[in-house]
């Protein structure tokens, strides 16, 4: 009971009595002194009792109505009229943030049995159509927060880790966070149903321990030291390849040779004499210094 209801009713008995004081007594004095502080009181008891017949619900809260301890209705932000009896809790309608990092960072097993700790922000709000329900779960908004949104956020990463191994080859470019982030969500919003609406779900960063990240570190070196590997067997193909183009070239054009030695020459800014065959000097294409 609203405690403009209870003190209205604690005035209106004030009345009561002062009013039975006046007419009961025949001391004019007390009689006066009964009749002025029984017309207050009533007077008094009916502003409260007004009073307690309005109720104004925040900007983005919802009201819950309780009519004796038990929900009876919703109500939206702006002022209301309501029996005198009945309670309004307000609950936030607003989209809510919750950020899970740091110390605060949720742990999930991964496919490999290993644990991580993610980072986790998740956007929601609750429906105002499930208020009423909501309240009689769980009484208070933080209940909703802890008891529901957190828990079943917690069950939805775990449901999508455990099928996340990081040192399989399937993995070796990473954990696709962006896509692992859309999955939580689907699952998320099928665990709450219509109570929660949730927004969106984003994953940041995962901290694996560290005899996974080691395991890691060392994958990722033996793919590095694998590109490079890959790299110079091209380089290797394709000098090879340019070597046999022109020693192709050379048998059917001697000039070839000589237009490949002006190249160089001129890179390196030697003496061009040996370029062209038919005198004293063979010709040959100078090698930079190394």
């Amino acid at each position: 009971m609203p405690g403009e209801t209870g003190f209205a009713i604690f005035l209106f008995v004030v009345a009561a009595l002062t009013f039975a004081v006046y007419w009961a007594t025949k001391d004019g004095a007390i009689k006066t002194g009964a009749k002025v502080t029984s017309i207050v009181a009533a007077l008094a008891a009916l502003v409260f009792l007004v009073l307690a017949c309005f109720t104004v619900v925040s900007t983005r809260n919802i009201g819950v109505t309780t009519t004796f301890g038990r929900p009876s209705g919703t109500l939206s932000n702006g002022l209301h009229l309501k029996a005198p009896w009945q309670n309004v809790t307000e609950l936030d309608g607003a989209i809510q943030i919750d950020n899970h990092t740091g110390d605060h960072a949720s742990t999930v097993r991964l496919g490999n049995n290993s644990t991580a700790r993610t980072d986790t922000s998740i956007r929601w709000r609750m429906a105002p159509a499930a208020a009423d329900e909501l309240f009689l779960d769980y009484r208070t908004f933080d209940n909703i927060r802890d008891n529901l949104v957190t828990r079943e956020l917690n069950a939805a990463l775990n449901e999508v880790f455990s099928k996340f191994d990081p040192l399989s080859p399937q993995f070796s470019d990473g954990a696709n966070l962006e896509q692992m982030s859309n999955q939580v969500a689907d699952i998320l919003r099928k665990k709450v149903g219509q109570q929660i609406e949730v927004l969106n779900v984003i994953v940041p960063i995962v901290r694996y321990d560290d005899a996974t990240q080691d395991r890691i570190n060392a994958l990722n070196v033996e793919k590095a030291n694998t590109r490079v590997a890959e790299q110079r067997a091209k380089t290797a193909q394709a000098e090879a390849e340019a070597n046999r183009i022109l020693a192709d070239s050379v048998s059917r054009d001697p000039n070839v040779l000589v237009s490949k030695c002006l190249d160089a020459v001129k890179e390196t800014k030697t003496s061009p004499l040996g370029c062209w065959p038919g005198g004293a000097a063979m010709p040959t294409v100078p090698v930079k210094s190394p």
